[in-house]
């Protein structure tokens, strides 16, 4: 083994990158065709308390800690290019777990000023409800990234394996996240093809719920694999 392929041997246990992903969208399909709509809306997808919400917050939290964890390491260089990359990363971590939380008014059920909940759709205390540019936009970026990143690109970086001695190269993932990329996409894409179709029948309850939880593994899975990158660097 060279050191550069060396230096991108990602060993996520397969548990987390395969069987994880699978056994989470299986649940959530089985639970979603067969609980009765008020007990799944009650306990999984209950807009403040449910816990497809829930993990909303809480992994992209786990994942702004590990972000701060590669900004600091001694190894990444201040304002680098890798160092800019992750705290981008860091940001939109923070963003979306404070975001999917209100942040904090889910959990501490605080009022909404009168004012707020003018320009907020819902009336809650956070942004991404009073502005496409602040929801759908950035949402949009994140699945255009994660469909050239976990799909298109590693298969280019498979098939040219020398794109991986580019300096560049150490922020694009290897094939260990495709499962959960493809995840990602095709719980929405089954419902939009189902609305184009005018057919009632969903496969997933809240399917742009159930994708956001892969979209939130994704970039943890991925800043993990840039941490473990990182710690291998000469």
């Amino acid at each position: 083994m060279t050191s550069s392929e060396k230096t991108f041997e990602d060993n996520l246990p397969k548990w987390m990158w395969l069987w994880l992903p699978i056994i989470l969208v299986l649940i959530l399909l089985v639970t979603g065709l067969v609980l009765p709509g008020q007990v799944y809306s009650d306990w999984i997808g209950n807009e403040r308390t449910g816990i497809l919400e829930t993990s909303h917050a809480i992994i992209p939290a786990i994942s702004f800690l590990l972000a701060l964890r590669i900004i600091f390491h001694p190894k990444v260089p201040t304002f680098s290019f890798l160092w800019f990359w992750i705290l981008l990363a860091a940001l939109g971590s923070f963003y979306m777990s404070g975001e999917e939380a209100s942040w904090g008014q889910h959990w501490f059920q605080w009022d909404t000023s009168d004012e707020w909940s003018k320009i907020n759709d819902q009336g809650e205390t956070n942004f991404h409800n009073t502005s496409s540019w602040l929801d759908q936009k950035p949402r949009t970026i994140l699945e255009i990234g994660i469909i050239l990143g976990g799909i298109i690109l590693p298969f280019i970086f498979l098939r040219k394996p020398s794109l991986r001695n580019h300096p560049y190269a150490i922020i694009v993932p290897t094939l260990v996240l495709l499962p959960t990329a493809i995840i990602a996409e095709t719980t929405r894409m089954t419902e939009r093809l189902f609305a184009a179709l005018d057919v009632p029948f969903r496969f997933f309850q809240r399917a742009s719920e159930v994708q956001e939880l892969f979209f939130a593994l994704f970039v943890l899975y991925y800043l993990i694999m840039i941490l473990k990158r990182v710690k291998r660097l000469n």
